[in-house]
């Protein structure tokens, strides 16, 4: 549902970016035989119009003997009554009995666990489809999910990059960025630039934000650096706290020192809420030529892009992009979220029709089409998955956003298992014992101690009621 409201939101913000997209007019289709019957294939999708926009107008552009019956599960979730939500999806696809399914990850999982999707491997040998093309890593991700078969495609991805003012960097003499480095790399960066002046005129060493700059929590700032290293709180396994390891400790501390030395647009800063115009783009540090370095996806471009142009100006620095965040211990992998993962039921009667659909939007010939109109897919921070297409935005290369193999972020399916109301519960225990740590009443050990004794009575009280 985040996911779904995410893209809604960012569409709003957006709204000037988007065109309507449309087929490439040098793909000739080849008309269906005389007399073929008409085929429908009953699609699960949140959004009727967002589908055929991105996906179903251009297909049946090509094969106009395919029509779709498009399924809303925007609000299966409303009356839940004791059912949890994997239970709730299962007896909706059973009551829908859909040709083709389009699933966030978490989804795709529970469908492999049920055992209810085609394995698309062998269709792809049989039509010599190739697999070729994909972002370096993701196809095989899909497969190890699969237990080996691939169960599912996607068509598009989302993924981070460290965007970097060039300017500033040469300016205090500190060494650029490169591919591959980790938060630790980026903090000590970000800690070389100065931090004094007043908030109208002051540099910044790294700020943060997808829409927009907005001043990061202490919290968030770890949640963000725990998620690269693929950190989790609770070992879901035994349902037992994870909070006082090495690995966490190193990420706190860090954390903590970051927000010490001001070099972060972190808490201490407003937020900006209301304004002119001129007053939020003051609030924007990075945008304004005032922050050193910035992870955002390929949305954070256009909205660069936008903002020139609203501001009639040129950029006011030089930019760079690298890839990562990295994890340390696999410096040549990023974490990247497909989009929406494309399955076949295993009970359609529809099946060569539903994998005609999905080679296609999972093709070239759909990546090279989209490519061509690409505002739809920047606006929900989105990369095409098969390389070589999406190539750059406006003179700045994306080269950095496919350089690292994939690979799939597993704490989600962790978190999913555990009650929403033991994550408020954890963020003000860490956040209080934090604070005492901060004031030096207590040693980062002794804190720990104390969000790991209390988080697991929490966890445990949650589980209970759930």
């Amino acid at each position: 549902m985040y996911r779904k409201w995410l893209r809604i939101i960012t569409m709003l913000i957006v709204s000037c970016l988007l065109i309507v997209g449309c087929t490439d007019k040098s793909k000739v289709p080849i008309g269906p035989e005389k007399n073929q019957d008409m085929i429908t294939l009953k699609v699960i999708y949140y959004d009727s119009e967002l589908f055929y926009k991105q996906y179903g107008d251009w297909f049946t552009t090509l094969n106009n003997h395919i029509q779709f019956e498009v399924i809303s599960d925007a609000d299966i979730y409303k009356d839940m009554g004791d059912k949890t939500k994997e239970e709730v999806y299962a007896q909706f696809i059973s009551e829908e009995q859909p040709d083709i399914l389009i699933l966030n990850t978490d989804q795709f999982k529970n469908q492999l666990n049920d055992g209810s999707l085609t394995e698309l491997g062998s269709l792809s040998v049989r039509d010599e489809y190739s697999l070729e093309g994909f972002v370096p890593g993701l196809v095989e991700q899909l497969r190890e999910l699969g237990g080996g078969g691939l169960y599912g495609l996607t068509p598009s991805f989302s993924s981070k990059a460290i965007l970097y003012n060039k300017d500033l960097f040469k300016k205090y003499g500190v060494t650029l960025p490169t591919d591959g480095m980790s938060w630790y790399d980026i903090i000590d960066l970000a800690r070389h630039f100065p931090t004094g002046g007043d908030k109208q005129s002051r540099i910044y060493g790294y700020t943060d934000g997808n829409i927009y700059e907005a001043p990061m929590e202490l919290i968030t700032l770890i949640d963000k650096m725990s998620q690269t290293e693929g950190l989790s709180i609770v070992n879901t396994d035994k349902m037992q706290m994870t909070i006082d390891t090495t690995a966490w400790k190193k990420v706190i501390q860090t954390a903590i020192q970051a927000e010490q030395s001001g070099a972060i647009f972190n808490s201490m800063d407003t937020l900006f809420t209301s304004g002119t115009r001129d007053e939020f783009y003051d609030s924007q540090p990075f945008l304004m030529g005032r922050s050193a370095m910035h992870i955002g996806s390929v949305t954070s471009l256009a909205l660069l892009d936008h903002f020139k142009q609203d501001l009639k100006e040129d950029m006011p620095f030089e930019m760079g992009i690298v890839a990562g965040p990295v994890d340390p211990l696999d410096p040549d992998s990023t974490y990247v979220t497909p989009d929406d993962v494309f399955a076949i039921h295993a009970t359609s009667v529809n099946q060569d029709a539903a994998w005609e659909f999905i080679k296609y939007v999972c093709g070239e010939d759909y990546a090279r089409a989209s490519s061509k109109s690409n505002e739809l897919l920047l606006s929900q921070q989105l990369l095409l998955s098969r390389s070589g297409f999406m190539k750059e935005y406006e003179g700045v290369s994306l080269e950095p956003f496919y350089k690292l193999k994939a690979k799939l972020l597993k704490r989600s399916s962790d978190w999913e298992k555990l009650p929403d109301s033991f994550f408020n519960d954890f963020a003000t225990i860490l956040g209080r014992e934090l604070e005492l740590v901060i004031k030096g009443h207590k040693s980062l050990d002794e804190a720990l101690a104390v969000v790991k004794t209390e988080s697991q009575g929490k966890l445990e009280q949650s589980v209970k009621n759930r």
